[in-house]
């Protein structure tokens, strides 16, 4: 690097408060992996302002490799600013890194000006776990880092998560088959520490039953989903008394979580090593035994905790896939067409169980589901409510903030006048008819006419975020925090701050046949991001709702290829 170009960004930074000690350094490397822990400012340093830079190599230099403190955003204004979007030089290629740092390579005998061009925010700031696979199958890797179904923050660390992991990996097959190509796979929660673009792993928990033994992401014994779940060799797998698939996270003060899965659903308590402490369940009672009628894979996606700690707060997936449902070319009608969701509320220290409605936008033509629910008051939650496509000015990935104030409770202790309540016909039933068999075919506007009409009221919903706008705005090409499956979100500061979180599927996108002379009957296929070609890999999004709409400020990078003396 060019030592004037040094000392430039040293005055620079003085002038502006932050002066960096200009020790010497290479002019032609700069270490990549240098980290700092500084204090966050208490007030913006100076608008949010990207400041055009300039660099210049030596003639006959391969490669400009600069660290972070000499990076692009060190003459940058702003709170943190994050690069949410940048150009490609056109005579080199660049690796530009969260810190602003960066290695920048001239094409063979090029020599002249090259540049380009970046864009921060200050709103937003994205943190990548970069671990490393955890297997791979003829040429196709395992992604680590797939613990984003939920998220959920460690007491007492404000820079810290846990993410939680699924049941590991699976995904369709031809036939109509799923596969799991590590069946034994044992989900886990993780311990993360954010920093400066990193997501560090600290701690994995893995989760196992009352006697130590490790779970699995097989089929629970209990609860039987109706998949057929093959291996890699097209065996089918058994099912499992320790199945379990992790989807909601609560991280309790005394170092034990609660965890939501989608098979029973249940919701169990761990203790900090990640042993079983006991089960909530529809099977006993302890859990509305209308829920044993989720949609495979749509069962408990989302779990929180009320501020006070005494309320556990559940969130099914899908509306339930009721018995009286009418029959639809020859199959029973989809109910992830229809609108009404299930809230379900627990006591810890009560033992009451409350249930209530939340009412999808249009399902049957958007696609959407519920991924998430995270407290920011004792009464008051955001839904992440989102489809399953990459972002796009058309996606939908939205945050509702809901109340349960004045919601009409349809579970066990419902009070609703003409209506009777049966767990094992379906729970709350309206002149015999189930709540989704009474809205079969009806759109939002409508079959929340319809249940109001019914003496029933569903909880209040406003928009609070629309997370595919916030992201395209960032970056028209969606390739920032470009993933389809938005899972986790979690409310620190009672709402004004958001960590997002997206579930990669350990970066496999399905199965086809195997080609021929493999051992295998099916050959996993890499799930890439469109925008840039690369495998999915678990990342994290802060959001600063403060700050929003977001602010963004664009320049220009010159490199000037054999010029430095």
């Amino acid at each position: 690097m060019n030592r004037n170009r040094i000392l430039a960004l040293a005055l620079a930074a003085c002038a502006l408060g932050a002066c960096i000690a200009a020790a010497a350094a290479s002019a032609h490397h700069v270490p990549r992996h240098w980290h700092h822990h500084p204090s966050p400012p208490p007030h913006h340093p100076c608008p949010l302002t990207a400041n055009p830079d300039t660099y210049s190599t030596a003639a006959g230099q391969a490669t400009l490799a600069v660290e972070g403190q000499w990076g692009v955003l060190a003459n940058d204004c702003g709170n943190e600013p994050t690069i949410v979007a940048n150009t490609e030089p056109t005579s080199g290629s660049l690796e530009l890194e969260p810190d602003g740092g960066f290695t920048y390579t001239p094409n063979a005998g090029f020599e002249g000006t090259d540049s380009f061009s970046y864009t921060i925010a200050d709103a937003v700031h994205a943190y990548k776990t970069h671990l490393p696979p955890i297997g791979s199958y003829e040429g196709v890797p395992l992604a680590g880092g797939a613990f984003g179904s939920s998220v959920a923050p460690v007491p007492g660390h404000p820079e810290e998560i846990f993410g939680l992991e699924d049941r590991g990996p699976n995904v369709e097959a031809p036939g109509g088959v799923l596969t799991e190509p590590k069946p034994s796979y044992d989900p886990a929660i993780a311990r993360f520490v954010l920093d400066e673009g990193e997501a560090e792993l600290v701690e994995k928990i893995p989760l196992r039953d009352k006697t130590g033994h490790s779970y699995s992401g097989l089929v629970n014994s209990l609860a039987p989903t109706n998949e057929t779940i093959q291996n890699l060799k097209g065996v089918i797998l058994p099912h499992d008394p320790d199945g379990y698939d992790p989807e909601g996270l609560v991280a309790m003060p005394d170092g034990s979580f609660w965890v939501s899965d989608e098979y029973g659903p249940f919701i169990t308590h761990f203790n900090s090593e990640g042993r079983e402490i006991s089960r909530l369940s529809p099977y006993d009672g302890s859990l509305p035994a209308e829920l044993q009628k989720r949609v495979p894979n749509r069962g408990m996606e989302g779990l929180t905790i009320t501020p006070d700690g005494r309320t556990l707060v559940g969130m099914m997936q899908s509306a339930l896939q009721q018995t009286d449902l009418p029959v639809e070319g020859g199959k029973a009608y989809d109910a992830k067409k229809l609108v009404p969701t299930r809230i379900v509320t627990y006591g810890l220290y009560t033992h009451q169980v409350h249930e209530y409605l939340f009412l999808l936008d249009e399902p049957a033509s958007l696609k959407t589901a519920n991924s998430e629910i995270t407290a920011i008051s004792n009464n008051t939650f955001l839904i992440d409510e989102r489809d399953g496509n990459f972002p796009s000015a058309t996606g939908y990935k939205k945050l509702w903030k809901v109340s349960l104030e004045g919601a009409t409770d349809v579970g066990p202790s419902a009070h609703v006048s003409g209506a009777t309540y049966d767990a094992a016909a379906g729970g709350l039933l309206i002149g015999g008819k189930t709540i989704e068999a009474t809205v079969v075919g009806q759109k939002t506007a409508e079959a929340k006419a319809t249940i109001e009409g019914e003496g029933i009221k569903p909880v209040s919903a406003s928009l609070y975020l629309d997370v595919d706008a916030l992201l395209t705005q960032l970056n028209p090409a969606d390739t920032f925090f470009d993933h389809d499956k938005v899972e986790g979100v979690v409310a620190l500061e009672g709402g004004k701050r958001l960590i997002i979180s997206n579930d990669n599927d350990f970066g496999i996108a399905g199965a086809e046949a195997a080609p021929a002379g493999s051992p295998n009957k099916y050959k996993l296929v890499a799930k890439l991001l469109p925008g840039l070609g690369i495998q999915d890999e678990g990342e994290y999004l802060e959001v600063n709702v403060a700050a929003l709409p977001a602010a963004t400020s664009s320049t220009t990078v010159t490199i000037n290829v054999g010029e430095a003396h």
